[in-house]
């Protein structure tokens, strides 16, 4: 990830759409549309004119792939996922230009085959990465993909590091 502020769509704003008529991809396009407008707006009120550092990341939890894929010929591609099954999965059967972010809790046993299953292509950013512990598993992966890799350019990913400024031991 970079420093870009990242803006997610609703679960609610794609909730309400119905299954798979012609009417959903309207109705998704115009969220997204919606959605890209407001994020405009808001950028336009400030002193320094952001929209172009914006990114709007779709959070696809829950959603059937058919409606992500309307999203994607809506132009998004940049998607959310806190679940690392369902991102293995839809990762595989959407189109290989879209950026995942995973955005929810991660076990640390699952970050290999998160990074391995998905490829540094397509992964773009882990948001949650609360312990060294998880740090580590995830640096380890992404080293051995650009040790497999025979490319010169070695790969990274993106990684959000949570951080408790409360002191709360209970928090993360």
């Amino acid at each position: 990830c970079t420093r870009n502020l990242a803006a997610r769509m609703s679960s609610s704003d794609a909730a309400a759409a119905p299954k798979s008529t012609g009417e959903d991809e309207l109705y998704v396009a115009k969220n997204i549309e919606s959605v890209r407008k407001r994020i405009k707006d808001a950028s336009s009120k400030r002193d320094v004119g952001i929209d172009e550092e914006v990114r709007l990341v779709a959070v696809s939890k829950t959603k059937p792939v058919e409606l992500l894929m309307e999203a994607y010929e809506a132009g998004q591609r940049y998607f959310g996922e806190n679940y690392a099954q369902e991102l293995l999965s839809k990762a595989s059967e959407l189109p290989p230009d879209i950026k995942w972010h995973f955005i929810g809790p991660l076990q640390s046993n699952k970050a290999a085959p998160l990074v391995k299953g998905v490829g540094l292509d397509k992964l773009a950013c882990i948001e949650t990465v609360s312990t060294i512990k998880l740090a580590n598993k995830l640096n380890r992966a992404v080293a051995t993909l650009n040790e497999e890799d025979e490319s010169e350019e070695k790969k990274k990913l993106g990684i959000y590091l949570q951080v408790n400024t409360s002191g709360e031991e209970t928090k993360s």
